[in-house]
């Protein structure tokens, strides 16, 4: 709380001596209906103004004047003494009066503290507000009642692969208005946890890890994979990643990586298990040398919407380098690669499943005896060869949460309590005391009998 009183008044102090910086470079920053009081030493003699549809002064006594704004424009203000000498002389810059934008603030997002100011040919907004959701949002309403310009300004998810394009994402772009600088603070930056298991599984016992695909989730299939939030069965995805690590038969199935990343809202993230292979290509200017990656990757891009659901993009990667397909010739590797893409809107704490990413291996063997087994039409009977089928599918389990920061205080440690000789004699816990201690002397002195 004191850290964010403290940026608070950074805040008011920069624009303080903003708004005098320009008033000492003669600039008067008026709102259209707004008026500004000066007072002289001197005695005012003769007063100028350019162009009085756009300002327009009052003279009160012989040493106190009142501008105030018309129209919105520029103009420029001359104040002469009595003895012709300058008092002052400065340009007065009228603006759209932001009053009743600030009411309007007020009125749709009561639990935002915020301020409208004119700083020269430019509007600051400065303040609080709960979200990131309703920055953007009371960022976006004040240029358009401004009517300034706006751009739109995209955000991109990059990908970890090089051969990969990166992706936009449309939820997170957001317009920037020429002439408004937004300077709002959000009170709790809410950020976001995403929990994966990326389990490789035998596509015959799929059906045994306790989800039917075709009944839990209806047959919601789309492009050969699907995916739908669990809803109803319990932490189905941490028993599916317990049942897999229980068998601990490569047969079966594997837990290939379990990420666990937080991102904050509105912001992207990545993450890469692997390696990369060197590839180098003849060009104009010589050889070459890029690097691919491969491994296990996850990228993701979260925001967190005004109902605390979480908009959420995940485009996991599982990929390895196919020596079989590769170009030897050229020492140019292939790549054996199952991604997947997917956006979805979850709750706090929900998950969803992403499969159907099969992938079939044939595997032939040959078993023979030397020699005989090579003899036409005999040797058959001394060979013997199988082909092997491996059908795997890709299993991937996301749970979304949203975290916040907590103080160090509250953070526990994981600790080691030692035991004693006695109690790994005995195998039974004792309390450590001063009498104790003693007992476990005299006991062990004599053999583990005592009276």
């Amino acid at each position: 709380m004191l850290n964010f009183r403290f940026h608070n008044i950074i805040f008011t102090t920069i624009l303080l001596t903003a708004s005098l910086t320009a008033q000492a470079a003669g600039i008067i920053n008026l709102g259209t209906g707004d008026a500004r009081s000066m007072h002289f030493d001197s005695t005012i003699g003769t007063i100028f103004i350019a162009d009085p549809e756009i300002a327009d002064y009052q003279v009160i006594d012989n040493n106190r004047l009142v501008v105030f704004g018309r129209n919105i424009g520029t103009t420029s203000l001359i104040v002469f003494s009595d003895k012709s000498t300058t008092l002052l002389e400065k340009r007065i810059v009228v603006n759209k009066s932001l009053i009743s934008i600030e009411q309007m603030i007020a009125s749709q997002y009561p639990n935002a503290s915020v301020s409208v100011l004119n700083l020269g040919d430019r509007v600051v907004l400065g303040g609080t507000v709960p979200t990131q959701k309703e920055k953007d949002e009371i960022y976006a309403m004040v240029g358009e009642l401004l009517t300034k310009a706006p751009s739109e300004k995209a955000k991109t998810l990059v990908s970890i692969n090089t051969d990969t394009p990166d992706i936009e994402i449309d939820y997170l772009a957001h317009k920037v208005y020429h002439g408004v600088v937004n300077n709002l603070e959000v009170t709790v930056t809410k950020q976001v946890n995403v929990k994966l298991t990326i389990a490789e599984v035998n596509s015959s016992i799929v059906n045994e890890l306790g989800i039917q695909w075709g009944t839990a989730f209806e047959n919601v299939f789309n492009n050969g994979q699907f995916f739908r939030a669990i809803t109803g069965l319990g932490d189905a995805g941490s028993n599916i990643a317990s049942y897999i690590s229980a068998i601990n038969d490569d047969r079966i199935g594997q837990v290939l990586s379990e990420p666990n990343l937080s991102v904050i809202s509105g912001e992207t993230a990545s993450f890469l298990v692997g390696g990369e292979v060197p590839v180098s290509y003849l060009t104009s200017d010589g050889y070459v040398i890029d690097y691919k990656s491969f491994g296990i990757g996850l990228e993701l891009a979260a925001e967190v919407q005004r109902d605390d659901k979480i908009m959420l993009t995940l485009i996991p990667s599982v990929s390895s380098v196919d020596e079989q397909f590769g170009e030897t010739a050229l020492d140019i590797p292939a790549f054996r690669v199952r991604r997947a893409q997917t956006t979805i809107e979850l709750g706090d704490g929900e998950s969803f499943v992403l499969a159907g990413l099969l992938s079939t291996e044939d595997q032939e063997s040959l078993s023979k005896i030397p020699f005989i087994a090579d003899v036409p039409i005999l040797g058959a009977m001394f060979r013997h060869s199988t082909t092997t089928r491996r059908k795997t599918e890709l299993v991937i389990v996301a749970t979304v949460s949203l975290v916040a920061p907590i103080s160090s205080a509250n953070i526990t440690l994981p600790s080691m309590k030692s035991t004693s000789t006695l109690s790994r004699f005995f195998g039974i816990d004792f309390e450590s005391t001063p009498d104790t201690a003693k007992w476990q002397e005299e006991i062990l002195a004599t053999g583990g009998f005592k009276k």
